[in-house]
Order: structure tokens, then C-alpha cells, then sequence
């Protein structure tokens, strides 16, 4: 049965960040899961040099200035708190939780500066510095047992074997902080930088999933005996999730116009993967949360360990293990291969799904891989979008081709869950490419499975607020001597929604989309065995 809440007002506002290499929300709900106020602001990567033909000189580069994520978290208090202040509900903002990119992480120094750009999440160039740590190691089983898991290209203990490459050595001594992008986000909004939550560690590849604690071995990948003592004196300190990093910066306080005594309080971040889990209302064993964004993800909690190694593991910030088949290409592909223009209406997208609607379900055999970006979960090393058996001039095909695609992707992604001992009960859908009806229809077909779609697309955003809720309710607890815990749990019931009715299977489409799996399954055999 769900707990109430006692001590959090029915009249108070939770925030949810979410930071993303594709743009930054925040989105302020009231108790009834209500969207009152929101930011979106865009987010600019730096991709390396170019050269005199105007081409990109290292096209597997995405770096993220820490300028402007400090300018960002700035940005959004800025005018979110002009928003609330409108409608009354300033004082009535008690605290923000953040969801940020779990593979994305930067180098600052004392003053908070940056020292080197974050590496993002889809940085192509790490994959080399994986390879070289993990066999400093001694290989992946190696790496298992030291922290439980494996470790994947993205994870920030990559970008320490680039930098071992690439970064002098003044620039590691006057490192003070290695932090990902959720921490430094905190950071700039509360002056504290000195915390990391278990979600964002557990996102390093240098924390112990098992014992929740850092793994000093770990760090043997470097091969320099004095940078694996800076890094490990770099490293922040952990923190629970009902712990508050701290309240609003003053500075920032005194910047909107608020009573630097009455601030929001911010707690410990989410990694977007965590964040998008409980936003899609997916906290308990056996439910699976699909999130269709920039990356298209399936992910689930369990209290133990995957049985096989065949996804990424984590850990949540109220314990259990985060299970994770997280895929490189999701929105970026579907809009590369039919590209929206600037400023498009809604009525255009309208027009859009109907002329994909209007094309039979396997678009009559024409297909398309999706690997706009590679997926090393797949053994595929190199960019494909190649067509079968031709590519077509027609938008509503390529389209409903892409979509398909996409469906493909997340069915072997539900099927890893399953192989590793997942028992599934149910799965949500929640991203940008789920406001499509004709997605989520597909995808329940492919699926051969009800999909429970949320009343908000905003699944990080708001997942990051019901952690915040969570966090806030049991702060005041404690400080109340109220023993009956709170959870994260208890938290969804009050902020997530769904629509009334599920996406259902299509029995229509079911056996063409059967017969059009098995078929995707053989192109990827076959891409893969290429390593091109």
C-alpha cells in the first residue's frame, strides 16, 4: 500500500532538471503530476577542429564546454523562477532533483573552472582507451571481478585512459574534481561539487556495483603510478539519496530574487537512465521502462546481478541494481532519415504519421539499419544506414522504415532483459518518439506486448522530480523523528501518470513483423561480420 505524504504541503512545486547533449529541460510539477512551469534551452557540442574543406577533422568527437553547462544551470533558474513568480508559486518551490547524461564527464579546478571540455556520452574515439585499460586489467572477466560489471567504452575510467594520452601533466596535478555531468549540473546550481551520488558513480566504471564504494584497482587501468594517485584523490565523495547536496546558491538566490533562506533544496542526481526508469514508472522487479529519445533505451531494476553478461549494470540511488541495454541511435536516426525542419508545427508532424500510417507494416520489404552512430552492445563498429533493397524517395516510407528500425532495436534490447533472468510484468514507454501513436503501435506488435504510455513525454524530467520528492519527504522525516520511510515508490504514485488506455499489439501486423524480426536479425549477423 502507498505511503502518504506528511510532511511535504499539497501545495508545494518539485523540479526536475534534465540535462542532455541534445538540450536542457526543467520542468516545475505540483502534487498532482502536473507540468506549471518549464525551460528548454539548446545545447552546442564542440566537434573538433575542421579543415580547409570545411570537414570535420575527428568526426567520433562530442565534447561538452563546461562554460556553458554552468551558464545553462544558471539560464534555467533564471527563468524558471520568472515563470513561478507569475503564477504565485515561487515560495512554493521546496526542491529540484537532476537527471544528466550518465556517460558524460569533465575535469575542473579549485575555482570550479574547467579544465578539460566533458566527454560525451557518444564520443566515438573511446573505444581504443577501453580496450587498453581493460587490458592493463587483464581483460573483461578480470574487470568483473574487481567491480562487478562490465565496462563499457563510454564509462568516465575511458576518458582517464585518454587523458593519460592527451593531457599534460600540470592539467592532472590542478585537476580538483573529476566529475560527471550530473554532479558538475548540482554544482553549479548549489556551489557544491565535493558529491556524487551512487547513480552517477555507478555510471564511472570505477565504483564497485556490489559493495557500493570506489574500486581503487580500478584505476590500475592507468599505467602511470601518480595518476592513479591524483585520480583517486579527484574522486568526490559518495552520498545517500536523502542526503541534500544543498540548497539554491545564494548567488543565484540574490540573481532571480528569491530569499536566499527560503531556496528550493537539491538533491542527489539521477543518471538519465535511472531518471527515465522512474519516470516511466518502472521501480519495481520485472518492470521494464523503454525511453525513446536521443538514445533509445530499455532498462529495469532488479535486486540482484544480470545471470549473463550481455548489458550494462548499474546501481540506484536507493540500492537495487539497473539493468541496461542502452543503444547510441534513437531520435538522432529516426530525424536524420527524414529530417524535420526548424520550427515545424504540429500539424506537420501530424501530416508526417499519416503518410507513414498509410504504408503497409514492413513497408512492403524495404528496410533500413540504424546505426547512425556505431553500437558496440551489437558488434557493429562503424556507421550503416543501409538500405534494403533499395532506398526509397518517399517520406512516409522512410519514416515508418526508421520507426520500424527502432522497434527492432528495442525488442533484442527486452530480449537481452529476459536472457539475464528478468522476469518482465510489464513495460512503459516514455521519450520523444513515443508521442507517436504509430511508434507505439509498432512497437506493441513487435513487442507482442501492451505498452503503458505516460500522460508526460518528459521521462528523465520527471523522473528526476519524483527522486527529488522522495528525497524531500524523508529528509523532513528525519528531521521530524518520523520512522516510516518513504520511497521512491510511494513518490511515483503521486507525480507519474498514464493515459487510460495502453498501446496494444496490432493483430494485423503481428506475423508480418515476426517474419520482418528475424529478417533485421540476419542483416545485423551479416553487418557485424564485416568489422568494416
Amino acid at each position: 500500500m502507498t505511503e502518504p505524504l506528511r510532511c511535504v504541503k499539497p501545495d508545494r512545486v518539485i523540479t526536475g532538471w534534465d540535462f542532455s547533449t541534445g538540450g536542457v529541460k526543467c520542468l516545475a510539477f505540483d502534487l498532482d503530476g502536473r507540468t506549471v512551469a518549464e525551460v528548454r534551452l539548446p545545447t552546442d557540442l564542440w566537434r573538433g577542429d575542421v579543415d580547409d574543406t570545411g570537414r570535420l577533422v575527428e568526426p567520433e568527437l562530442h565534447e561538452l564546454n563546461l562554460m556553458q553547462l554552468e551558464g545553462q544551470a544558471r539560464a534555467t533558474v533564471r527563468e524558471l523562477a520568472g515563470q513561478l513568480r507569475k503564477l504565485g508559486l515561487l515560495e512554493k518551490w521546496l526542491a529540484g532533483g537532476i537527471s544528466a547524461t550518465h556517460h558524460t564527464a569533465g575535469r575542473i579546478d579549485r575555482n570550479h573552472n574547467q579544465i578539460r571540455r566533458a566527454i560525451c556520452w557518444n564520443d566515438q574515439t573511446l573505444r581504443q582507451y577501453r580496450r587498453r585499460g581493460e587490458r592493463r586489467l587483464g581483460g573483461k572477466a578480470a574487470v568483473k571481478r574487481l567491480m562487478g560489471g562490465p565496462w563499457a567504452d563510454r564509462y568516465t575510467l575511458s576518458h582517464l585512459v585518454k587523458d593519460e594520452e592527451i593531457l599534460s601533466s600540470a592539467d592532472w596535478k590542478r585537476t580538483v574534481r573529476i566529475l560527471p555531468h550530473g554532479p558538475l549540473s548540482a554544482g553549479y546550481l548549489t556551489g557544491n561539487f565535493d558529491v556524487i551520488s551512487i547513480s552517477a558513480a555507478a555510471s564511472t566504471g570505477i565504483l564497485d556495483l556490489r559493495r557500493i564504494r570506489w574500486c581503487p584497482q580500478m584505476l590500475e587501468a592507468l599505467a602511470s603510478k601518480e595518476y592513479r594517485r591524483l585520480a583517486r584523490k579527484q574522486l568526490p565523495r559518495l552520498i545517500d539519496q536523502n542526503e541534500p547536496i544543498g540548497p539554491l546558491a545564494e548567488h543565484l538566490a540574490v540573481e532571480v530574487g528569491m530569499d536566499p533562506k527560503r531556496v528550493p533544496l537539491i538533491f542527489p542526481t539521477s543518471d538519465d537512465q535511472q531518471a527515465g526508469l522512474v519516470g516511466g514508472g518502472a521501480v519495481d522487479d520485472g518492470e521494464l521502462a523503454v525511453i525513446l529519445g536521443n538514445s533509445a533505451v530499455v532498462n529495469s531494476s532488479s535486486h540482484q546481478i544480470p545471470t549473463r553478461d550481455n548489458l550494462d549494470v548499474m546501481r540506484l540511488n536507493w540500492r537495487p541494481f539497473l539493468w541496461m541495454r542502452c543503444y547510441n541511435n534513437g531520435a538522432q536516426f529516426v530525424d536524420q532519415i527524414v529530417k524535420p525542419r526548424p520550427g515545424w508545427k504540429q500539424s506537420e508532424w501530424n501530416r508526417l504519421e499519416d503518410e507513414a500510417r498509410r504504408c503497409p507494416p514492413g513497408c512492403g520489404g524495404v528496410a533500413v539499419m540504424p546505426f547512425l552512430n556505431p553500437e558496440p552492445s551489437l558488434g557493429i563498429e562503424k556507421p550503416s544506414t543501409q538500405w534494403t533493397p533499395a532506398e526509397p524517395t518517399r517520406r512516409g516510407v522512410r519514416r515508418r522504415a526508421s520507426l520500424e528500425a527502432v522497434a527492432y532495436l528495442i525488442a533484442l534490447g527486452v530480449r537481452a532483459h529476459e536472457q539475464a533472468g528478468q522476469r518482465i510484468a510489464q513495460i512503459t514507454v516514455s521519450g520523444g518518439i513515443a508521442r507517436s501513436d504509430l511508434m507505439c503501435e509498432i512497437l506493441a506488435t513487435v513487442l507482442d506486448r501492451p505498452l503503458r504510455r505516460l500522460v508526460s513525454d518528459e521521462g528523465p524530467a520527471l523522473g528526476a522530480a519524483v527522486t527529488a520528492l522522495a528525497a524531500m519527504e524523508s529528509y523532513l522525516r528525519g528531521q521530524r523523528g518520523i520512522k516510516a520511510p518513504y520511497s521512491v515508490a510511494d513518490a511515483v504514485d503521486v507525480l507519474v501518470k498514464f493515459r487510460r488506455r495502453p498501446a496494444r499489439p496490432n493483430e494485423k501486423w503481428r506475423d508480418i513483423y515476426r517474419t520482418e524480426l528475424q529478417k533485421f536479425e540476419q542483416r545485423l549477423q551479416q553487418l557485424a561480420k564485416r568489422k568494416h
